[in-house]
C-alpha cells in the first residue's frame, strides 16, 4: 500500500511530495509523472522520531525520505530497525558499550584536552569524510549551483594546488553556499565551502585565492579536526565514534584555530601563491581591509572570529610578494566573470561579476 512521503533529493533545494510503497527488494517512489525503485540495501534510517521515519541513502548524501506515522509494515520490515545508540553499540548491547566508553572518555581526559594534536591524526578520514558529507548536504538549500562559477571555483583550487580535485581519498572538494556573509571555512573530509559574501566582496580573483589556499592548508593539515577536538571536546568524538554525524553545521563552520595554526595555515597558502605565480600582495590588502571595515561588524564578525586578523598577518603576505617576480592572475577574465556569478541564479549573459575588474 503507497503512502504519502516528503523527498529531498540531496541534489536541488527542492521539497517533493511523493508516494512510496514496498517494491521487491526496495522501496518504490512515484510521482505525478515518473517512479523510481531505491535498494533496500543502500537505505538506512536516520534519527526517528515518534511522528516520523526518515531514510537516508549511502550513495547520495544529503538525500532524505520522510514518512509519516503510521508507517506501512512492509516498509518498516525493508529498512529494519532503528539504531537507537549507534551501529556497533546496537550490536554489542548498551552496558558493554558504555564500558567501552568510560575507558575511552578516561583516555581523552587525560590526553584529549591537553593534547588535540595527538589525537587528530588517529581520527579515521571515513568518519571525518562521513560528517563533512553530512554538512555540506545540511547546506543544500544555499548552495549555489551555477556549474560555470562552480568550475571557475574548481580551477582555482587546482591552480593553488594541481591536482587537489581530482578523485581520490584526498580530493578537495569546494562548494559555495548563497549566504551574504564574509565568511569561508575548512570542513571535515576535505571539504571547503565559501560564503558568497567573501566571494562579492573580494576585489579580484586574486584577493580570493589568499583565501581558499589558507583554507586548504587547513584541510591539508588537519587543523579542523583537531579544532573540533579542542573545542566541542569529547562529546565530539563520541558521535563521531559511534556513527552520529548529526553534528551541529553552524558549530563546524565557526570553529576557530589556534594562532599557531594559523601561522601555519599562513605559511602553507604564501608558498602555494608563489607556486602558482599568483601575488600575495592582494592578500595582504584584503586582510589589511577587512580588519578596518568590518573589524566591528557583523558582517565580516564570522570570518574574523574564526581568522582572527592582525597586523602581523597582514605584513607576512605583504612581505612575501618580490618585486621581481612576474606574477599572473589567478584566473582568466572569463573564469573570474564566471566565479564571481556563482550564485547567481538568473540568465547567463549579463550576469553580476562580468564587469569585474581584470585580476592584477
Amino acid at each position: 500500500m503507497a503512502q504519502l512521503a516528503t523527498l529531498y533529493d540531496g541534489a536541488s533545494a527542492h521539497r517533493h511530495t511523493v508516494d512510496v510503497a514496498p517494491a521487491p527488494g526496495g522501496l518504490r517512489l512515484s510521482g505525478a509523472d515518473w517512479s523510481l525503485d531505491v535498494d533496500a540495501a543502500l537505505l538506512h534510517r536516520l534519527d526517528d522520531d515518534r511522528a516520523t521515519l526518515r531514510l537516508g541513502r549511502s550513495d547520495r548524501p544529503g538525500w532524505r525520505l520522510v514518512i509519516s506515522e503510521p508507517v506501512d509494515p512492509a516498509i518498516l520490515a525493508l529498512v529494519g530497525r532503528p539504531d537507537r545508540y549507534g551501529r556497533w553499540i546496537d550490536r554489542v548491547g548498551l552496558a558493554p558499550a558504555l564500558g567501552v566508553f568510560a575507558v575511552v572518555a578516561a583516555g581523552i581526559l587525560a590526553v584529549g584536552y591537553v593534547a588535540p594534536g595527538w589525537i587528530a591524526p588517529y581520527v579515521p578520514r571515513s568518519w571525518e569524510a562521513n560528517l563533512g558529507d553530512s554538512i555540506v548536504g545540511d547546506f543544500g538549500d544555499n548552495r549555489c549551483r551555477n556549474p560555470r562559477g562552480e568550475a571557475a571555483l574548481v580551477a582555482l583550487v587546482e591552480r593553488l594546488e594541481p591536482g587537489a580535485t581530482a578523485p581520490g581519498p584526498d580530493r578537495i572538494k569546494i562548494a559555495a553556499l548563497d549566504v551574504g556573509m564574509f565568511n569561508a571555512a575548512a570542513l571535515p573530509g576535505q571539504h571547503i565551502i565559501v560564503f558568497k559574501g567573501a566571494i562579492t566582496e573580494t576585489r579580484d580573483a586574486d584577493e580570493l585565492a589568499g583565501i581558499v589556499a589558507h583554507e586548504i592548508a587547513h584541510v591539508r593539515r588537519r587543523h579542523v579536526t583537531e579544532a573540533l577536538i579542542r573545542e566541542l571536546g569529547i562529546g565530539a568524538l563520541i558521535r563521531l565514534f559511534a556513527g552520529d554525524i548529526g553534528a551541529n553545521a553552524q558549530s563546524i563552520v565557526s570553529l576557530s584555530y589556534t594562532r599557531e595554526h594559523e601561522r601555519e595555515a599562513d605559511a602553507d597558502a604564501i608558498l602555494m601563491l608563489k607556486r602558482a605565480r599568483i601575488s600575495p600582495k592582494p592578500t595582504a590588502n584584503l586582510f589589511g581591509r577587512l580588519a578596518k571595515e568590518y573589524g566591528g561588524s557583523q558582517f565580516g564578525a564570522e570570518f574574523l572570529n574564526s581568522h582572527p586578523l592582525t597586523v602581523d598577518r597582514a605584513k607576512r603576505f605583504a612581505v612575501a610578494a618580490d618585486p621581481a617576480a612576474t606574477y599572473r592572475p589567478a584566473l582568466s577574465q572569463e573564469q573570474s566573470d564566471a566565479l564571481f556569478s556563482v550564485c547567481w541564479k538568473g540568465p547567463q549573459k549579463g550576469q553580476p561579476g562580468s564587469q569585474r575588474k581584470r585580476p592584477r
